[in-house]
């Protein structure tokens, strides 16, 4: 079985070879856009928006290890000025501090006129995680922090790891939730664009074992809601998808698109859009290699099983590759392009790949931060053939947030 695996992987990277060259350029100038040397500042997210100069936003968290507060920032020319940053949260807790995937535990997505946020937080240690909802309006210039966050959770187990994503009136969120007795994938649809009532709530998973780390897209149109998680047998981890039609309400169905001995995990997703809309992206962590790397998945006709998938291995490094993130953007090339991080310059540090006409032809990668520190937890945002990518960074002794632009065509 493992001589076709590696059949199949060599096969691809011959594939790789007769397409066409690819270029990155990810030499501009990092940018520190936290500057908060009394607080570590951690676990940043990017959101791009097309007019004008173009609009990039950015949350993350400041922390002192006991409380963490949200903090967003924003750019209207293209990220060469950003505003003041401002404390979305009061006193509690986002983080668990010393978990390795804190970085699932807020996301935002823009909606134009709207920044939609959602969190997990609770007042205390003794407390337990519940999942919250705001929205700002202006495009983030006015937020009522007193008075607009709404809890979507309210009960006596843990709620965590939220994602979210919108579309038209509707506000999708999808998260992990304990009640069942073990961990579960939940679903939330809002109204009026954020501003109505729950008007769904489904449990999408009942195996029985833990279901983790969902992450959810909408199609362009809004009709298809795409989720990917993983789930356990209580002994492999694997990837699973879920396809939900009539924006969120109607029939699902579910794919296991691993199925091995080894870790595939904290999966990523982005959906394609005009002349690749019904194609599903999808990046995850796989230990099968002998060490954490990079896996990508492409399929089509909305994941459906009658759909085609294509698998590449992105990385070929002898250290952990983790934290994949993956966007699409349909301007000029149908660029796909992810962001994860590496150890094999001798610290944690920012790596690019990017795949060009709709995500099926060959792949390019460059290193993107070279500070002697630790980078980690990095996500983008693209437009076109550009992407920004936003990550944490200790090398000034304190954890920062830097952000880069650069391309690849």
């Amino acid at each position: 079985m493992l001589k076709k695996v590696w059949i199949l992987f060599l096969s691809v990277a011959s594939l790789l070879c007769l397409a066409p060259l690819l270029q990155a350029d990810f030499s501009t100038p990092s940018k520190n856009i936290s500057n908060s040397p009394s607080y570590q500042s951690k676990y940043p997210k990017v959101q791009w928006l097309e007019g004008g100069a173009g609009s990039v936003f950015v949350l993350w968290v400041e922390t002192d290890g006991t409380n963490d507060y949200l903090y967003f920032s924003k750019s209207t020319d293209g990220g060469t000025t950003w505003s003041t940053p401002f404390q979305l949260t009061t006193q509690g807790q986002i983080l668990r501090q010393l978990d390795l995937y804190d970085d699932y535990t807020y996301s935002f997505v823009v909606s134009d006129p709207y920044v939609h946020v959602v969190i997990q937080w609770r007042e205390n240690s003794t407390d337990d995680y519940d999942i919250w909802y705001i929205r700002g309006a202006d495009l983030g210039d006015t937020w009522d922090i007193i008075n607009d966050w709404k809890p979507l959770t309210n009960n006596d187990d843990e709620s965590r790891y939220p994602d979210i994503d919108a579309n038209g009136s509707y506000v999708h969120v999808t998260y992990q939730d304990e009640w069942p007795g073990d961990y579960e994938i939940m679903y939330k649809r809002i109204t009026d664009s954020g501003a109505g009532s729950v008007d769904q709530t489904r449990r999408l998973t009942f195996s029985g074992s833990d279901a983790y780390w969902p992450r959810i897209a909408v199609s362009s149109s809004g009709y298809t809601v795409n989720i990917v998680y993983q789930d356990t047998d209580g002994q492999h981890w694997n990837i699973f998808y879920k396809h939900i039609d009539d924006m969120g309400s109607g029939p699902y169905s579910t794919r296991q698109l691993t199925s091995s001995a080894y870790y595939n995990a904290r999966p990523d997703i982005a959906v394609g859009t005009d002349t690749y809309d019904g194609m599903v992206y999808i990046v995850y962590e796989s230990d099968w290699p002998g060490n954490l790397d990079i896996m990508y998945k492409r399929l089509t006709l909305w994941g459906h099983s009658s759909g085609t998938t294509y698998t590449a291995r992105l990385t070929y490094s002898t250290t952990e590759s983790r934290s994949a993130c993956v966007d699409f953007n349909s301007a000029n090339n149908y660029n796909v392009h992810i962001s994860y991080n590496d150890s094999w310059p001798g610290n944690n540090d920012v790596m690019y790949r990017g795949l060009t006409n709709g995500g099926g032809a060959g792949f390019i990668g460059q290193r993107v931060s070279w500070g002697t520190g630790d980078s980690a937890s990095s996500t983008l945002a693209s437009h076109g053939n550009w992407a920004y990518i936003v990550w944490s960074d200790n090398t000034s002794g304190n954890f920062e947030i830097y952000i880069k632009n650069g391309y690849a065509n």
